[in-house]
Order: C-alpha cells, then sequence, then structure tokens
C-alpha cells in the first residue's frame, strides 16, 4: 500500500517541494530547527505556528544535515541547509496535525534526510516505517534509501489528501526490519509542506462538460 509517490533528488534543488501550487497557500515547519522561509515559504520550527502542530522526540545530529546544498539564492532560499533540516522528530509516538478545510484537498511533502548513523559493519542502509493519514495506512513498509557518503540529498513522501474535518492528521510506526540487513525502523521526519490544491476555476469546469 502506497498512497502517493517517494522522491529522490540527486540534484539538491528540489525546485518543485513545496512549490506545486500558488506559494501563498503553502505553509511548511521544520521541526526542531530554526525558523526559515524556503521559496518564500515560511517554515517555522515552533509547534502550532503555520496551522502546524507535531509530537515526537527532538532529535538533531550532523549525520541530518545538507551542507551548503540549500544556501545562496539557487534553488531560492537565503537560510543554510543545516537551519533547514539539522533537526527533526522522531519515534514510536510522533504525530503531525495540520489545520485544513473539510473537503478541500491538499498536496503534503514529508521531507527525510537520506543520510543515516552507523559506518562501515554498523551502517544502517534502510529507515522502514509506516505512515497513516487520518487513521488509514498511506504507506505500510515505507522504505527510504540511506547514504553513508558526504554526498547527502533530501528524499521526499508526497501525498494528495481530502479531510473530511478541519484537520490533517499524519501517525508513523515502526517498521519490520530486513532480514540480515541493519534497518533503522524508527520513524524520523526532518520537515513537512503542505498545499492547497486549487479548485478548478468556473470556466474550466464548464470546458469540461463541453467537452464530454
Amino acid at each position: 500500500i502506497l498512497f502517493g509517490q517517494l522522491i529522490d533528488d540527486p540534484d539538491f534543488l528540489f525546485s518543485s517541494f513545496g512549490d506545486q501550487y500558488t506559494r501563498g497557500t503553502t505553509r511548511g515547519a521544520n521541526f526542531g530547527g530554526s525558523d526559515v522561509t524556503w521559496y518564500g515559504v515560511a517554515m517555522s520550527s515552533t509547534s502550532g505556528a503555520n496551522g502546524i502542530s507535531w509530537a515526537g522526540l527532538v532529535a538533531t545530529g550532523s549525520q541530518y544535515s545538507y551542507s551548503s546544498i540549500y544556501s545562496g539564492t539557487s534553488p531560492g532560499t537565503g537560510a543554510t541547509a543545516d537551519n533547514l533540516t539539522n533537526t527533526g522528530i522522531y519515534g514510536g509516538s510522533t504525530s503531525i496535525q495540520i489545520s485544513a478545510t473539510a473537503g478541500a484537498t491538499y498536496l503534503v511533502d514529508l521531507l527525510f534526510a537520506n543520510q543515516f548513523s552507523g559506518s562501515g559493519s554498523g551502517y544502517v542502509p534502510y529507515r522502514i516505517f509506516d505512515v497513516r493519514v487520518g487513521g488509514l495506512l498511506y504507506a505500510d513498509e515505507l522504505m527510504l534509501p540511506g547514504t553513508n557518503d558526504p554526498s547527502r540529498r533530501p528524499l521526499v513522501y508526497r501525498f494528495e489528501v481530502t479531510p473530511s474535518s478541519g484537520s490533517i492528521d499524519i501517525t508513523f510506526a515502526g517498521g519490520v526490519a530486513i532480514p540480515g540487513v541493519n534497518t533503522d525502523t524508527t520513524p524520523y521526519v526532518n520537515a513537512v509542506m503542505v498545499t492547497q490544491v486549487p479548485e478548478p476555476s468556473s470556466g474550466a469546469l464548464l470546458l469540461v462538460g463541453v467537452v464530454s
């Protein structure tokens, strides 16, 4: 089961992250990190800001940072990468709550670092966990491929959801280890961005009616 898609960004730019639709409808949260502005979108580290709150253990560690990847004017933020992704939330009680309008459709991007702990025989090449949205299983055994190379990059799990209430509730649960392979089964999320999907204009709806 996988509603949505897992996106790997080998070029480090991720120009589409949180920018598929009008930027004014996009909100974000950087879990436990510094307040930053990314692509003109406010991302706050304070739970409850931007209508996004969360629970989970806050972790820091240089292994989760992207040194200099997001600095300067390319891809569009003056904030350094470490300010965006050097921390995150983790653990079996990890959850995210996003204020929303019932019946509207939203695009949600969850960002993960792709470098995990360990080296040599202790290197952990995979992180596996479950993602539930509104109580429904969206990603069963979501597998994030990792690296212990300094050239690390973001991974994003992207999905759409139409909540029936005023909240998008995302919860995480530990996954199942791969037999014979070092596997991190603890959920870990670095950042989130949510964008309301624009409704079709009345003209577009009329055109669809004519075509059909």
